[in-house]
C-alpha cells in the first residue's frame, strides 16, 4: 500500500502514527504522489528512521513546529470565517457609500423655503418672473383702458399702420384686451369687503388711482422666430407723475380694437405702466404677465355694461394690487417645449391648436411635432401621396398642407416654433405600406425582437430608392416647416431587423464586400465643408452595424444640412454608436438624466427630456396585449416634474451646453379623449422650470407650497380657455393646501 493511497482513505492526513512500519519504510517522500497527497512538508534530507520518529511523536513535533498537518484549519476555521465576514461587510459598505441607495434618486423640492421671495397670493403669476418687487397700493383699470405701441429711442422709424406691417404684435395686443374683457364680463360671486372697498374709492370721487393705458416700447417688432431669439421684457407699474417712455405712438388699442393716434410727450399723470421688450416675442410674454397681474372683483350689485348691443353683461371691476410693480424677466433656457406624438394616435388639428394656446399661457415656445412613426404616416406628401393614403390609420386622419400651415401660423402668432421630427431609419414601418422595397423586416414577428414596438420595419440603407424618396421628402419638409432646426430621430435602431436581409447581413459581416454594395448608392452628399464639421461619436474601430448606420446618416444628414437645417438627434446616436455626426448637431437626452453629462463631455449641446421625470406617458401601465403590471417607467406627478433642475450635476461650463428641455407626450395610450389631462397642468410645471429655473436669483430652491398656490391659479386659467386640465388634488385642498401635506 502506498502512502498516497493510505492518505486517500478515511484515516485522513493526521493518522500517520498508526501506519505500519513497513508502509512507512516503503513510502518515497520524493515521489510526486506523496508530495501531491500528503499534508506533510517533507525535507529530502530526512532518513526513513527520522521520518518514522516524526510520525511516532506527532504531538511533540507539532509543538516544535517540525510538522504541519490539516489540524491548522480545524483550529482556525472560526478566524477565517470572521475574516471573510469582515471582508464581505466592508465590500457591501463601500458599494452602499458609492451608490447611496438610501437617497431618493428623484428628490422633490422642499415644501417650504422661507428664503425664497413669494409673490402676493392675489397675483399668482406662472411662470414666476426671474426678478420682481412690489408695493402696497392698488390701482383700478379705467373702463377706457388702452394699450399704446411706441417706438423705443433707438428703434428705426416704423410705419403708423401697425395692422398691416406688424400683425403678430397687433394680434398679441388684441388677445390681451380680449382676456381683460373676459375678466370684466365673467360673473363672480360678490364679496362684501371688495364691493365696499370699491364703493369707498369710486372714480367719481377722484380718490382712486386709475390706470388708463399701458405703453409698449419695442426695439424690433419683426424679429425672426428662431432658437435663441430675444424673449426678455421688463414691466413697470408706478404711481409717479411722468414716465421715461416718451416718443411716437404707433397705435392705440382699446376694447374695441386698434385706434390710430400720433401723440407725443409723457404718459398722462396718475399711474404709469410701461412694458419694454427687445422683440415682439418679449412683448407677447410681457402681456401675458400683465394680464395675470390684473384681478377681477365682483361689481357692485346692479352694475352692468349698457354700452354693448344685445344682452346686458356684468361689468366687473379690474384692479392691479400691490403697486408699484417692477418686473425684469428673461427665460432660463431658450428651448422650452412639448413633444406630441401624432402617429400612434391621431390628434385633430383643433387639439393641436388648443395645445398651442395653452403653451402660450405658460411661456413655452417649442412644439416638437413627432408627426411620423412606425404605426402611421399621417402627413400628406404632394410628391408621394401614397405614403399617407396607405400609411395613415384612415384616409381622413391626415394632416394636409393647409393643416400644417395653419398650425405653424398659429404657433408663430404666439411665439411658438413648430419643430418637426422625421424619425428614421428606425420607426419607419409606415413608410413600407407605400414602398415596401425601401424597408426591411416589415411586420416581422415576434415584433419585440426586431422593433421597440409593433409593427417592425426599418429603412433599407443599401437600397438606392430609399434616398430618392428621402431626398424628395426632405425638400418638401424643408419648404413646409420654416424653422431652422429639424429633428432627424435616430433612436432605437434594430440591427436584428437589418440582419434579416441577406444583403445587409453580408455588408455587416464582410468588410471586403462593402465597397461593392456602396457603389450602387448615390454619393454621401457631404461637401468638403460639411466633412470638416463632422466628428465621430465614438472611438476605436467601427463595427459593421455602425458602418451600415453611418451609410444612412451620411446621406440623410447631408440632405438636411444642404437645406440649411441644424439637426437634432436622439441620444443613442451619440452614446451607443460610433458614427459621424455634425459638430453643430443637438442631442436630445431621454433615457436618464445622467446621460446629459456624457453627451456634453463629447462637446455636444443637449435638450433634456429624461424619462425619469418628463415622460408624461409613464405610469399608465403596460399596454401590449398579455402584459402585466406597470409601464417601463414610473409616473411623474407635477411635483416630481417641477423638481427636475436639468443642470444640478453639471458645472458652470457644462450648463451652457444645455439648450433647454421638453416634456414628452408619447401617445400609445393618449388620444383626443385624454390629451388635455395628460398634458396639463404637469406641462405647466415644466414650463416654470424652463423659464424661471428651480432656484431663485440667490440660488435658493423654489418650494412646492409657493408653487402649489400659483399652479392652482394657472390651472384655472387653462380651464377658462377650454383646456381640460386634470385636478391636482381634491378641490378642498385648493383652499387649504397647508392641510394637505404628505
Amino acid at each position: 500500500m502506498s502512502l498516497a493511497k493510505k492518505n486517500a482513505g478515511p484515516a485522513s492526513a493526521h493518522s500517520y502514527a498508526a501506519l505500519p512500519a513497513d508502509d512507512i519504510e516503503t513510502a518515497d517522500p520524493d515521489s510526486d504522489e506523496a508530495r501531491g497527497r500528503t499534508s506533510i512538508d517533507m525535507d529530502p534530507s530526512l532518513t526513513r528512521a527520522s521520518l518514522r520518529h516524526l510520525l511516532q511523536a506527532p504531538e511533540k513535533n507539532n509543538e516544535a513546529g517540525c510538522i504541519h498537518t490539516s489540524t491548522h484549519w480545524g483550529r482556525n476555521w472560526v478566524r477565517y470565517l470572521i475574516l471573510g465576514g469582515v471582508l464581505a461587510v466592508t465590500t457591501v459598505v463601500i458599494v452602499l457609500l458609492v451608490l447611496k441607495p438610501w437617497q431618493d434618486r428623484h428628490p422633490l423640492a422642499p415644501v417650504y423655503n422661507d428664503a425664497v421671495k413669494a409673490l402676493p397670493d392675489e397675483q399668482p403669476i406662472w411662470p414666476i418672473p426671474r426678478t420682481f418687487s412690489f408695493g402696497t397700493d392698488k390701482v383700478l383699470l379705467s373702463p377706457d383702458f388702452k394699450i399704446n405701441v411706441q417706438l423705443s429711442s433707438n428703434s428705426q422709424t416704423l410705419p403708423l399702420a401697425v395692422g398691416s406691417s406688424y400683425p403678430i404684435l397687433e394680434k398679441a395686443i388684441a388677445r390681451c384686451m380680449d382676456r381683460l374683457q373676459i375678466k370684466r364680463n365673467t360673473t363672480i360671486p360678490p364679496t362684501a369687503p371688495d364691493v365696499e372697498n370699491y364703493n369707498n374709492r369710486t372714480m367719481a370721487a377722484g380718490t382712486a388711482l386709475v390706470l388708463t393705458e399701458l405703453v409698449i416700447t419695442v426695439d424690433d417688432a419683426q424679429a425672426a422666430l428662431e432658437f435663441g431669439m430675444i424673449e426678455s421684457y421688463s414691466l413697470e407699474i408706478s404711481t409717479t407723475q411722468e414716465s421715461a417712455a416718451t416718443g411716437v405712438y404707433l397705435a392705440s388699442y382699446d376694447k374695441r380694437g386698434p385706434v390710430k393716434r400720433q401723440d407725443t410727450g409723457a404718459i398722462p399723470s396718475g399711474v404709469n405702466a410701461v412694458l419694454t421688450a427687445g422683440t415682439q416675442w418679449g412683448v407677447i410674454h410681457g402681456l401675458e404677465t400683465f394680464t395675470q397681474l390684473v384681478r377681477a372683483s365682483a361689481a357692485p350689485t346692479g352694475t352692468v355694461d349698457t354700452t354693448t348691443p344685445g344682452p346686458q353683461q356684468t361689468e366687473n371691476l379690474l384692479d392691479i394690487p400691490n403697486v408699484p410693480w417692477t418686473i425684469k424677466d428673461t427665460p432660463r433656457f431658450s428651448h422650452r417645449g412639448i413633444l406630441l406624438d401624432t402617429s400612434r394616435n391621431y390628434f385633430p388639428v383643433k387639439d393641436i391648436i388648443r395645445t398651442l394656446e395653452a403653451m402660450s399661457l405658460v411661456k413655452l415656445n417649442v412644439f416638437h411635432w413627432h408627426v411620423l412613426d412606425q404605426q402611421s404616416y399621417p402627413l400628406v406628401s404632394k410628391a408621394f401621396p401614397d405614403l399617407s393614403a396607405k400609411g395613415a390609420e384612415r384616409p381622413d386622419l391626415v394632416y394636409t398642407l393647409e393643416d400644417v400651415a395653419a398650425i405653424i401660423q398659429y404657433g408663430k402668432e404666439r411665439g411658438i416654433r413648430v419643430l418637426p421630427e422625421f424619425d428614421a431609419p428606425g420607426h419607419t414601418a409606415s413608410w413600407g405600406r407605400a414602398f415596401p422595397n425601401i424597408t426591411v423586416c416589415l411586420d416581422q414577428q415576434p415584433h419585440n425582437v426586431y422593433a421597440a414596438e409593433p409593427p417592425a420595419g426599418q429603412l433599407d440603407p443599401l437600397e438606392p430608392f430609399t434616398y430618392t424618396v428621402l431626398e424628395t421628402l426632405i425638400k418638401e419638409w424643408s419648404a413646409q416647416f420654416p424653422d431652422s432646426q429639424v429633428h432627424a430621430g435616430g433612436d432605437e435602431v434594430s440591427f436584428k431587423c437589418w440582419k434579416t436581409s441577406d444583403r445587409l447581413a453580408d455588408y455587416i459581416k464582410n468588410p471586403g464586400h462593402r465597397a461593392e454594395y456602396e457603389k450602387n448608392l448615390p454619393g454621401s452628399g457631404l461637401t468638403k465643408e460639411m466633412e470638416k464639421g463632422m466628428r465621430r461619436t465614438g472611438s476605436g474601430s467601427q463595427n459593421g452595424e455602425d458602418r451600415l448606420l453611418e451609410v444612412y446618416l451620411d446621406r440623410a444628414l447631408a440632405m438636411f444640412l444642404g437645406g440649411g437645417k441644424r439637426v437634432i438627434v436622439w441620444e443613442e446616436i451619440a452614446l451607443e454608436h460610433n458614427v459621424k455626426l455634425p459638430e453643430s448637431a443637438i442631442v436630445q437626452v431621454w433615457k436618464n438624466a445622467a446621460n446629459a453629462k456624457r453627451v456634453i463631455e463629447q462637446g455636444r449641446p443637449v435638450i433634456l427630456s429624461s424619462a425619469e421625470y418628463w415622460y408624461l406617458d409613464c405610469g399608465s401601465g403596460a399596454w401590449s396585449i398579455g402584459s402585466k403590471g406597470n409601464s417601463w417607467c414610473s409616473y411623474s406627478n407635477w411635483q416630481r416634474i417641477y423638481s427636475y433642475s436639468l443642470t444640478d450635476e453639471l458645472n458652470a461650463e457644462q450648463q451652457k451646453m444645455v439648450y433647454g428641455g421638453e416634456v414628452c407626450m408619447w401617445a400609445e395610450q393618449t388620444s383626443s379623449s385624454n390629451l388635455d389631462p395628460n398634458l396639463w397642468p404637469r406641462s405647466a410645471a415644466a414650463a416654470e422650470v424652463l423659464w424661471s429655473g428651480t432656484r431663485d436669483e440667490q440660488g435658493q430652491i423654489r418650494p412646492l407650497m409657493q408653487a402649489t398656490k400659483r399652479l392652482i391659479a394657472a390651472r384655472e386659467r387653462l380651464l377658462q380657455i377650454g383646456v381640460a386640465a386634470a385636478p391636482m388634488f381634491p378641490s378642498w385642498c385648493r383652499k387649504h393646501p397647508e392641510a394637505c401635506l404628505a
